[in-house]
């Protein structure tokens, strides 16, 4: 039968070179379809890899017209595997001072610090693969695709071995990441109070104070902050934790403010602020800030006076007391993030007032310069607008991120909850999200959440 037919037979080939095919056209005065035939056909169109030998023989003898047939395919190029970085330490460690069976809680075992050695490996860094590579029709070579190196995340008092490929501490101290590397900080021990014979203290890494810090005095830490003894009417602030053993009493002055998470023993008369959580045993007359949780512990596990704002849950035995002391709750939304939220917002307009200002100089300053009376102290002015309106469009597109990112974040309220194991007292205004209720009867033993508009009080579970 394949003798008798007469075809042209058209060649073609996909955009990405993996697949060709052939269309047979019948035409009297065309050629024979022979297997000779189209394998010439694919030679002059130099396609020489991947050829279906059997392809070829069934439409010879079975010959389909019109319809283009697959006779050629190509080997595409394999997939690559991305490099990755393997951490030799917690990268996520959780901080939790442990609770004692009388339920004191001790606050030396909290397993803040992981240690490390001057050239212990820190990260090992694994090369990708690249995909192999692949073979069009024409024998062409398709380059695979390259694997994603990863570097090695080096940060301070750290090194990357001759290998190229370790990370290791260059001295003694407390491996953590900060800004997405690995860095090594070290401790700076204080073996007295924090008084005259001191001064303030500003350190890069970890402070571990064993005395006091007295009225008046600051200690500010990129690290953590860690004081054995009693904090006064001073000011904390650390961007990792900070850890009070015994406490504070602020005589309203005192201020704590951790990036992380707050420990006290308890927090009289202070100001608290905590980018995570906030633990004590005993909160009196204070304005405790967190993101995160407010948990009391211990045998009192109390909070009474004062204005708690906590992102997500606050837990206690007591909050309140049989006095009926103004105290106040509010939880579901984050404070700091609020905070930052208002702060944006008004430099914001600050910078669009400043924009416009600008705009109505530059629009003065060139009519002058196009009736050609531009002096070189206007003309001077005319950059200086130019200059001001550049660096506030910049300092605005960057706000504006950051204010889209955090009102997304605020419009996803985790509705807060509020858990006491023992009593609230009336005098207790709780707050969930925008809904408020004061407490009018003592209620025991319960979790108070928002339901629609609606604060309800459940037995604790």
């Amino acid at each position: 039968m394949s003798n008798e037919q007469k075809v042209d037979i058209k060649v073609m080939v996909t955009s990405d070179r993996l697949k060709a095919s052939i269309v047979l056209i019948q035409n009297q005065n065309g050629i024979d379809l022979t297997y000779e035939n189209v394998m010439n056909k694919l030679r002059e169109n130099k396609i020489t890899f991947g050829i279906d030998e059997e392809a070829i023989k069934k439409i010879i003898e079975n010959p389909i017209f019109g319809t283009p047939v697959v006779v050629a395919q190509g080997k595409p190029p394999g997939k690559p595997v991305d490099g990755k970085l393997i951490y030799h330490f917690d990268v996520k460690r959780e901080i939790r001072p442990k609770e004692l069976p009388d339920g004191r809680v001790d606050y030396k075992d909290l397993g803040i610090v992981q240690n490390v050695r001057k050239d212990d490996v820190l990260v090992t860094m694994i090369d990708p693969i690249d995909g192999e590579n692949g073979m069009d029709v024409f024998g062409g070579v398709i380059r695979g695709q390259k694997g994603r190196k990863l570097n090695l995340p080096r940060g301070k008092n750290t090194y990357i071995d001759s290998d190229g490929h370790t990370l290791k501490a260059a001295c003694d101290g407390q491996v953590c990441i900060i800004d997405g590397k690995v860095t090594v900080l070290n401790t700076l021990e204080i073996n007295s109070d924090i008084d005259n014979s001191t001064g303030n203290i500003n350190f890069v890494g970890n402070i571990h104070i064993k005395g006091s810090v007295l009225s008046g005095f600051k200690v500010v830490a990129e690290g953590n902050i860690e004081v054995d003894g009693i904090v006064e009417a001073a000011e904390i602030e650390a961007k990792g934790n900070v850890v009070l053993h015994k406490g504070i009493t602020g005589m309203g002055k005192g201020r704590v403010i951790a990036g992380k998470s707050v420990f006290a023993k308890f927090i009289e008369n202070a100001t608290v602020v905590a980018g995570e959580d906030v633990q004590a045993e005993a909160i009196v007359h204070s304005d405790i800030k967190c993101g995160n949780k407010l948990v009391l512990v211990g045998r009192k596990a109390s909070i009474v006076g004062g204005s708690c704002k906590v992102g997500k849950e606050v837990e206690a035995k007591v909050i309140g007391s049989y006095l009926s002391t103004v105290t106040e709750i509010e939880v579901g939304v984050d404070p700091i993030m609020l905070e930052r939220y208002r702060e944006i917002k008004k430099e914001m307009s600050e910078l669009r007032e400043n924009i416009k200002k600008c705009d109505q100089g530059i629009e003065v300053l060139k009519k002058i310069e196009a009736a050609g009376l531009l002096t070189d102290e206007k003309r001077e002015m005319l950059q200086k607008f130019t200059r001001s309106k550049i660096t506030a469009s910049e300092r605005l597109k960057t706000l504006q991120s950051e204010f889209e990112e955090i009102e997304k974040r605020l419009e996803e309220r985790n509705e807060g909850i509020v858990k006491v194991q023992d009593t609230v007292y009336p005098g207790v205004k709780i707050t969930i999200g925008n809904v408020c209720k004061l407490i009018k009867e003592p209620v025991k033993y319960c979790k108070i959440y928002r339901e629609d508009a609606d604060i309800k009080i459940a037995p604790y579970a």
